[in-house]
C-alpha cells in the first residue's frame, strides 16, 4: 500500500491563466475548423487581460460546433492533466496516484433517532415558505426572472413527488460529501431526511449539527479528518469502505478560494469519481456558478430583452453613456456573458473546465446521473469582501438577487433530489437558481461596477473597510 507523502499541485507549477489559455489554445489547435471564431489570442498575458470577454466566445464557438462533445472531452481531459500528484520523490498524474492500492481513513459515526424526514421551510425575502407553499414560490422566483422555467417545474415536482405528510425521507440513500463542511452544502438537509451521509472535510461536523434535533439520519466521518489535497487516494479508498456494495451520491462540494486551491480541489474531486468503479456511484452532484459562460434559451432571451423595455430613465442614461458596457452582438441570448475578473482565472477554470465541461462529458458517458444545477451568487464566507458587499448592495437596483447560504443550501437540495429521483436524468445546465444574472441585459462585469458604486453609496461604512483591509 501506498504511504507516500505529497499533494495535488498545478503541473509543471503553471498559473491557473497560464493553464487554462493552454487548455483553449490546444483546443482551438485541434478543432481549428469550428474554434476559430474564438479568437484566443497566442499571448498567455494578452489572454489573461481580456479572458473575461474571450471566454464566453469560446463557448459560443464551442455549442455551435458539431464537435461540441469531441471539443469537451478534449478540455476536460486537458484540465484533469493540468493538476499531478507532486511528492518528494516524483510528479505523477493524479489518476496514476489514486489507482494505487491505499488504506482507507478511520470512520466513526453519529446515528440520528431515524423517527421523522425533512420538513423544506425556505426563507425567501423575509417571508418564510412552508413545503405546502413549494409551488407558489417555484411561480415568485419565475415571476421575478431568477430561476429558469426548468427549474420552476423541478421545484413543482419535488413538492407533487418526494413528500410525505410535509416531509422528505431517505433512508435508504448512502451519500457522500466532500466538502461537508462548504456553506453550500445541503449536508444537513440530507441528514434531517434519514440517510446516511459520509462527511470529507478538513474539520470535523460541529458539535451543533450533531446535536441537531432534526438530524434523523446517521453521519460518519473521518476519525482525523480528511484533506482532498494531501490525502484523495485515502479518500476514494474510504468512499468504497462506506460504500459497501451499495451505490452512492457524491457530492462534489468542496471549495476554498486563493493559491489556485478552487482548481485544484475541483480536478482531485473530478479525479476521485472518475477513479471510483462506476458501479458503485449512483450519482454525480456539482453546483455550478451563474458567472461562468452558459448556454441560454429563448426564455432567457425574452427576460432579457423585457428588462430592456422596461428599465428606469437612469439605466438608460447609463447605457447611452456606455457605462453599462455592451453585450457582445454575437453571444446576447445564446451565451451569458457573466465572467467578472474578481473572481480570478483559477475560479473560472473550476467552474467552467471541471464542472461545465466535466459534467457535459459524464452525461454524455457516465451511467451515474449527473446533476449539474446553477445556484445564485451567495453571501458565503469567501465573499466577506468591501467590494463583494457593495455589489451585493447595489446589485438588486439592476435586477440581480443574491442569497443566503441557508436558503441556497434548501433550494439547491430540493433541486438536486429532483435530479436524483425523477424518472428522467437530468440536463445539466437546464436547472438554473442565476438569481436574475443570466437576463441581465448588460455584461455582468461592468454591471457590478455599477452596483459597488451604488453600494457604497448606500453603505460608506464599505469604503473604509476597504481602505482599511
Amino acid at each position: 500500500m501506498t504511504t507516500t507523502n505529497g499533494q495535488v499541485e498545478l503541473t509543471d507549477g503553471a498559473s491557473a491563466s497560464v493553464i487554462l489559455h493552454r487548455l483553449l489554445l490546444n483546443a482551438v489547435q485541434s478543432f481549428p475548423e469550428t474554434l476559430a471564431a474564438a479568437d484566443i489570442p497566442a499571448s498567455s498575458d494578452e489572454f489573461r487581460k481580456r479572458y473575461v470577454d474571450i471566454l464566453p466566445r469560446f463557448e459560443l464557438a464551442r455549442l455551435n460546433s458539431d464537435r461540441r462533445r469531441a471539443i469537451a472531452a478534449n478540455l476536460a481531459e486537458g484540465f484533469q492533466q493540468s493538476v499531478c500528484w507532486l511528492s518528494a520523490a516524483d510528479s505523477i498524474p493524479l489518476s496514476e496516484h489514486l489507482a494505487q492500492d491505499t488504506a482507507s481513513l478511520a470512520l466513526v459515526s453519529h446515528r440520528g433517532d431515524g423517527s421523522a424526514g425533512w420538513q423544506p421551510s425556505i426563507i425567501y425575502r423575509g417571508e418564510r415558505w412552508q413545503h405546502t407553499a413549494l409551488g407558489e414560490l417555484s411561480n415568485r422566483l419565475t415571476e421575478r426572472e431568477i430561476i429558469t422555467p426548468a427549474a420552476a417545474a423541478a421545484l413543482r415536482w419535488s413538492w407533487q413527488n418526494l413528500m410525505e405528510n410535509g416531509q422528505v425521507r431517505l433512508p435508504e440513500r448512502k451519500i457522500v460529501v466532500l466538502g461537508g463542511a462548504a456553506e453550500m452544502a445541503s449536508t444537513q438537509q440530507f441528514l434531517a431526511a434519514g440517510a446516511e451521509v459520509l462527511w470529507i472535510d478538513r474539520v470535523a461536523p460541529p458539535a451543533d449539527l450533531l446535536a441537531e434535533t432534526e438530524c434523523h439520519g446517521s453521519l460518519w466521518w473521518c476519525r482525523d479528518n480528511a484533506d482532498l489535497l494531501t490525502q484523495p487516494a485515502e479518500i476514494a479508498a474510504t468512499i468504497k469502505t462506506f460504500a459497501a456494495g451499495d451505490a452512492v451520491d457524491l457530492c462534489l462540494y468542496a471549495y476554498a478560494p486563493g493559491q489556485a486551491r478552487e482548481m485544484k480541489l475541483t480536478a482531485a474531486m473530478n479525479a476521485i469519481a472518475s477513479a471510483l468503479p462506476t458501479e458503485l456511484l449512483a450519482s454525480i452532484t456539482m453546483l455550478v456558478s451563474p458567472t461562468t459562460p452558459t448556454a441560454l434559451g429563448p426564455h432567457d432571451l425574452a427576460c432579457m430583452q423585457a428588462r430592456l423595455t422596461r428599465r428606469p430613465i437612469w439605466q438608460t442614461s447609463l447605457d447611452t453613456l456606455r457605462l453599462l458596457g455592451r453585450h457582445d452582438s454575437e453571444l446576447d441570448g445564446r451565451v451569458s456573458h457573466t465572467v467578472v475578473s474578481i473572481q480570478g482565472a483559477s475560479y473560472q477554470a473550476a467552474q467552467y473546465l471541471g464542472k461545465v465541461i466535466m459534467a457535459e462529458c459524464w452525461a454524455n458517458h457516465h451511467p451515474a446521473r449527473i446533476s449539474a444545477n446553477t445556484a445564485a451568487i451567495t453571501k458565503t464566507r469567501s465573499l466577506s469582501h468591501p467590494v463583494f458587499a457593495a455589489c451585493f448592495g447595489g446589485a438588486e437596483s439592476l435586477g440581480v438577487e443574491t442569497f443566503s447560504p441557508r436558503l441556497s443550501r434548501e433550494l439547491m437540495a430540493l433541486l438536486t433530489l429532483h435530479d436524483w429521483l425523477h424518472p428522467e436524468a437530468p440536463a445539466p445546465g437546464e436547472v438554473r437558481v442565476h438569481g436574475g444574472i443570466h437576463v441581465l441585459p448588460y455584461p455582468l462585469e461592468t454591471a457590478l461596477m455599477i452596483a459597488a458604486g451604488i453600494g457604497f453609496a448606500r453603505s460608506p461604512r464599505l469604503l473604509k473597510g476597504l481602505v482599511l483591509g
